[in-house]
Protein backbone atom coordinates (compact mmCIF):
# COMPACT_ATOMS: atom_id res chain seq x y z
CA UNK A 1 0.00 0.00 0.00
CA UNK A 2 1.32 3.48 -0.89
CA UNK A 3 2.00 6.00 1.88
CA UNK A 4 -0.51 8.50 0.43
CA UNK A 5 -3.23 5.84 0.78
CA UNK A 6 -2.08 4.90 4.28
CA UNK A 7 -2.27 8.42 5.75
CA UNK A 8 -6.11 8.74 5.71
CA UNK A 9 -6.39 5.32 7.33
CA UNK A 10 -4.03 6.33 10.12
CA UNK A 11 -6.01 9.50 10.78
CA UNK A 12 -9.24 7.47 10.91
CA UNK A 13 -7.72 5.02 13.41
CA UNK A 14 -6.45 7.83 15.61
CA UNK A 15 -9.89 9.42 15.58
CA UNK A 16 -11.56 6.12 16.46
CA UNK A 17 -9.19 5.51 19.39
CA UNK A 18 -9.83 9.01 20.75
CA UNK A 19 -13.57 8.32 20.86
CA UNK A 20 -13.06 5.07 22.76
CA UNK A 21 -10.59 6.26 25.40
CA UNK A 22 -12.06 7.43 28.71
CA UNK A 23 -12.37 11.20 28.80
CA UNK A 24 -10.34 11.41 32.00
CA UNK A 25 -7.20 10.43 30.09
CA UNK A 26 -7.83 12.72 27.17
CA UNK A 27 -8.60 15.69 29.43
CA UNK A 28 -5.58 15.27 31.70
CA UNK A 29 -3.93 18.43 30.43
CA UNK A 30 -7.10 20.31 29.54
CA UNK A 31 -8.53 23.18 31.60
CA UNK A 32 -11.28 22.12 34.00
CA UNK A 33 -14.79 23.36 33.21
CA UNK A 34 -16.14 25.59 35.95
CA UNK A 35 -19.46 23.74 35.95
CA UNK A 36 -17.73 20.45 36.81
CA UNK A 37 -15.65 21.80 39.70
CA UNK A 38 -16.47 20.68 43.24
CA UNK A 39 -17.26 23.32 45.87
CA UNK A 40 -15.99 22.22 49.29
CA UNK A 41 -17.19 24.22 52.29
CA UNK A 42 -14.30 24.70 54.74
CA UNK A 43 -15.59 24.18 58.33
CA UNK A 44 -19.09 24.06 56.87
CA UNK A 45 -18.77 27.46 55.22
CA UNK A 46 -19.46 30.95 56.51
CA UNK A 47 -23.05 32.17 56.08
CA UNK A 48 -24.63 35.39 57.42
CA UNK A 49 -26.16 35.00 60.88
CA UNK A 50 -25.41 31.26 61.06
CA UNK A 51 -22.64 30.10 63.45
CA UNK A 52 -19.90 28.07 61.78
CA UNK A 53 -19.59 24.35 62.43
CA UNK A 54 -23.13 23.99 63.72
CA UNK A 55 -25.99 21.79 62.51
CA UNK A 56 -27.77 24.85 61.08
CA UNK A 57 -24.58 25.69 59.24
CA UNK A 58 -24.31 22.22 57.70
CA UNK A 59 -27.96 22.19 56.67
CA UNK A 60 -27.53 25.55 54.95
CA UNK A 61 -24.48 24.30 53.08
CA UNK A 62 -26.46 21.30 51.84
CA UNK A 63 -29.48 23.45 50.96
CA UNK A 64 -27.33 25.76 48.84
CA UNK A 65 -25.87 22.91 46.84
CA UNK A 66 -22.40 22.63 48.35
CA UNK A 67 -20.78 19.48 46.98
CA UNK A 68 -18.65 18.57 50.01
CA UNK A 69 -18.64 19.77 53.63
CA UNK A 70 -15.22 19.86 55.30
CA UNK A 71 -15.18 19.42 59.08
CA UNK A 72 -12.58 18.98 61.82
CA UNK A 73 -13.04 16.15 64.29
CA UNK A 74 -11.81 16.44 67.88
CA UNK A 75 -12.33 14.47 71.07
CA UNK A 76 -13.86 15.46 74.37
CA UNK A 77 -12.25 14.38 77.63
CA UNK A 78 -14.52 11.33 77.77
CA UNK A 79 -13.68 10.24 74.22
CA UNK A 80 -16.73 11.55 72.34
CA UNK A 81 -16.06 12.79 68.80
CA UNK A 82 -17.09 16.41 68.26
CA UNK A 83 -16.89 18.90 65.40
CA UNK A 84 -14.76 21.94 66.15
CA UNK A 85 -12.31 23.81 63.95
CA UNK A 86 -10.24 25.34 66.74
CA UNK A 87 -8.45 23.44 69.48
CA UNK A 88 -9.92 25.81 72.03
CA UNK A 89 -13.48 26.96 72.77
CA UNK A 90 -12.75 30.66 73.03
CA UNK A 91 -13.46 31.93 69.50
CA UNK A 92 -16.69 30.11 68.63
CA UNK A 93 -18.43 29.47 71.96
CA UNK A 94 -19.11 31.19 75.26
CA UNK A 95 -16.65 28.79 76.91
CA UNK A 96 -12.90 28.93 77.35
CA UNK A 97 -10.09 26.41 77.28
CA UNK A 98 -9.09 23.31 75.32
CA UNK A 99 -12.00 21.23 74.08
CA UNK A 100 -10.25 18.02 75.19
CA UNK A 101 -10.36 19.16 78.83
CA UNK A 102 -14.17 18.90 79.01
CA UNK A 103 -16.66 16.05 78.90
CA UNK A 104 -19.41 15.90 76.30
CA UNK A 105 -22.01 16.77 78.92
CA UNK A 106 -20.05 19.89 79.89
CA UNK A 107 -19.51 20.92 76.28
CA UNK A 108 -23.18 20.52 75.45
CA UNK A 109 -23.97 23.26 77.99
CA UNK A 110 -22.06 25.83 75.91
CA UNK A 111 -23.55 28.20 73.37
CA UNK A 112 -21.90 27.86 69.95
CA UNK A 113 -23.79 30.93 68.72
CA UNK A 114 -27.49 31.71 68.45
CA UNK A 115 -28.35 29.00 70.94
CA UNK A 116 -26.64 26.31 68.85
CA UNK A 117 -24.64 23.55 70.55
CA UNK A 118 -21.33 22.02 69.57
CA UNK A 119 -22.35 19.15 67.27
CA UNK A 120 -21.06 15.63 67.64
CA UNK A 121 -19.85 13.62 64.67
CA UNK A 122 -22.90 11.38 65.12
CA UNK A 123 -25.19 14.44 64.80
CA UNK A 124 -23.66 15.19 61.40
CA UNK A 125 -23.66 11.58 60.24
CA UNK A 126 -27.41 11.43 60.87
CA UNK A 127 -27.86 14.40 58.53
CA UNK A 128 -25.59 12.85 55.92
CA UNK A 129 -27.39 9.53 56.18
CA UNK A 130 -30.64 11.26 55.22
CA UNK A 131 -29.29 13.57 52.48
CA UNK A 132 -26.33 11.63 51.04
CA UNK A 133 -24.27 14.82 51.11
CA UNK A 134 -20.50 14.32 51.07
CA UNK A 135 -18.02 14.97 53.89
CA UNK A 136 -14.30 15.73 53.97
CA UNK A 137 -12.87 14.89 57.38
CA UNK A 138 -9.84 16.52 58.98
CA UNK A 139 -9.23 14.16 61.90
CA UNK A 140 -7.36 15.81 64.76
CA UNK A 141 -5.92 12.68 66.31
CA UNK A 142 -5.12 12.40 69.98
CA UNK A 143 -5.03 9.90 72.86
CA UNK A 144 -8.83 9.51 72.73
CA UNK A 145 -9.36 9.93 68.98
CA UNK A 146 -8.02 7.61 66.31
CA UNK A 147 -8.94 6.70 62.74
CA UNK A 148 -10.43 3.35 63.75
CA UNK A 149 -12.92 5.04 66.07
CA UNK A 150 -14.00 7.44 63.33
CA UNK A 151 -14.44 4.66 60.77
CA UNK A 152 -16.54 2.60 63.19
CA UNK A 153 -19.09 5.42 63.34
CA UNK A 154 -18.99 5.97 59.56
CA UNK A 155 -19.77 2.29 59.02
CA UNK A 156 -22.46 2.29 61.69
CA UNK A 157 -24.34 5.03 59.78
CA UNK A 158 -23.66 3.45 56.37
CA UNK A 159 -21.77 6.48 55.09
CA UNK A 160 -18.57 4.86 53.79
CA UNK A 161 -19.23 6.03 50.23
CA UNK A 162 -20.18 9.55 51.35
CA UNK A 163 -17.00 10.32 53.28
CA UNK A 164 -13.52 11.42 52.18
CA UNK A 165 -10.97 11.07 54.96
CA UNK A 166 -8.11 13.55 55.02
CA UNK A 167 -4.74 12.06 55.99
CA UNK A 168 -1.55 13.84 57.00
CA UNK A 169 0.82 10.87 57.11
CA UNK A 170 1.50 7.71 55.14
CA UNK A 171 0.92 5.72 58.32
CA UNK A 172 -2.59 7.14 58.64
CA UNK A 173 -3.26 6.42 54.97
CA UNK A 174 -2.11 2.83 55.38
CA UNK A 175 -4.25 2.37 58.51
CA UNK A 176 -7.35 3.73 56.85
CA UNK A 177 -6.95 1.63 53.71
CA UNK A 178 -6.56 -1.52 55.81
CA UNK A 179 -9.62 -0.81 57.97
CA UNK A 180 -11.98 0.22 55.17
CA UNK A 181 -10.66 0.51 51.59
CA UNK A 182 -14.03 1.82 50.39
CA UNK A 183 -13.49 5.17 52.11
CA UNK A 184 -11.82 7.61 49.75
CA UNK A 185 -8.79 9.53 50.98
CA UNK A 186 -7.34 12.98 50.47
CA UNK A 187 -3.70 13.72 51.16
CA UNK A 188 -3.12 16.88 53.20
CA UNK A 189 0.53 16.79 52.13
CA UNK A 190 3.08 19.06 53.76
CA UNK A 191 5.35 19.57 50.74
CA UNK A 192 5.06 18.99 46.97
CA UNK A 193 7.88 16.44 47.06
CA UNK A 194 5.56 14.12 49.03
CA UNK A 195 3.12 13.74 46.13
CA UNK A 196 4.56 10.57 44.61
CA UNK A 197 4.86 8.86 47.99
CA UNK A 198 1.15 9.38 48.66
CA UNK A 199 0.16 8.27 45.17
CA UNK A 200 2.17 5.06 45.50
CA UNK A 201 0.45 4.46 48.85
CA UNK A 202 -2.96 4.68 47.16
CA UNK A 203 -4.31 8.13 48.05
CA UNK A 204 -7.34 9.12 45.96
CA UNK A 205 -7.10 12.94 45.95
CA UNK A 206 -4.26 15.38 46.62
CA UNK A 207 -4.73 18.79 48.25
CA UNK A 208 -2.29 21.45 47.00
CA UNK A 209 -1.82 25.12 47.82
CA UNK A 210 -2.23 27.69 45.02
CA UNK A 211 1.31 29.06 45.43
CA UNK A 212 2.75 25.56 44.89
CA UNK A 213 0.89 25.38 41.60
CA UNK A 214 2.01 28.86 40.56
CA UNK A 215 5.60 27.85 41.20
CA UNK A 216 5.25 24.59 39.25
CA UNK A 217 2.33 24.49 36.85
CA UNK A 218 3.11 20.87 35.91
CA UNK A 219 2.04 19.60 39.35
CA UNK A 220 -1.65 19.45 38.45
CA UNK A 221 -1.06 18.12 34.94
CA UNK A 222 1.13 15.29 36.19
CA UNK A 223 -1.46 14.30 38.79
CA UNK A 224 -4.34 14.37 36.32
CA UNK A 225 -2.34 12.12 34.01
CA UNK A 226 -2.20 9.66 36.91
CA UNK A 227 -5.98 9.96 37.36
CA UNK A 228 -5.55 11.76 40.73
CA UNK A 229 -7.83 14.81 41.19
CA UNK A 230 -6.34 17.99 42.65
CA UNK A 231 -8.15 20.12 45.21
CA UNK A 232 -6.86 23.42 46.59
CA UNK A 233 -7.56 25.42 49.72
CA UNK A 234 -8.24 28.92 48.45
CA UNK A 235 -8.36 32.06 50.59
CA UNK A 236 -8.66 34.66 47.83
CA UNK A 237 -11.82 34.37 45.75
CA UNK A 238 -11.16 36.39 42.61
CA UNK A 239 -11.90 35.76 38.95
CA UNK A 240 -8.18 35.92 38.11
CA UNK A 241 -7.22 33.29 40.68
CA UNK A 242 -10.07 30.96 39.76
CA UNK A 243 -9.43 31.27 36.04
CA UNK A 244 -5.75 30.51 36.50
CA UNK A 245 -6.35 27.44 38.68
CA UNK A 246 -9.07 26.14 36.37
CA UNK A 247 -6.69 26.49 33.44
CA UNK A 248 -4.17 24.33 35.29
CA UNK A 249 -6.87 21.69 35.87
CA UNK A 250 -7.83 22.02 39.56
CA UNK A 251 -11.10 20.15 40.12
CA UNK A 252 -12.07 21.11 43.69
CA UNK A 253 -11.91 24.30 45.75
CA UNK A 254 -11.97 24.34 49.56
CA UNK A 255 -13.30 27.71 50.69
CA UNK A 256 -14.91 29.51 53.62
CA UNK A 257 -17.42 31.03 51.18
CA UNK A 258 -19.02 28.21 49.17
CA UNK A 259 -22.04 30.16 47.93
CA UNK A 260 -19.89 33.02 46.62
CA UNK A 261 -17.61 30.51 44.89
CA UNK A 262 -20.60 28.71 43.38
CA UNK A 263 -21.95 31.93 41.88
CA UNK A 264 -18.53 32.91 40.48
CA UNK A 265 -18.10 29.51 38.84
CA UNK A 266 -21.59 29.63 37.30
CA UNK A 267 -20.68 32.87 35.54
CA UNK A 268 -17.48 31.44 34.07
CA UNK A 269 -18.87 28.72 31.80
CA UNK A 270 -20.53 29.85 28.56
Amino acid sequence: MKIKHLVPILFFCASLISTLLPDIYLSAARPARASSVLVIAHRGGIFPDIPENTLSNFRMAIQQGTDVIEVDLRSSRDGQILIMHDETLDRTTNGSGNISHFTLEELKQLDAGGGERIPTFVDLLKIIEDTRAKLLLDIKKGPLLNIGKVITLIEQYHCSLDVIAGVRSLADLDSLKKINPNIRTLGFIGQPDQINLYIKAGVDIIRLWPDWIDENTELVTSLREKNVPVWVTIAELSDDVLTRLLKYGVSGFITDHPEKLRMMLEKMDP
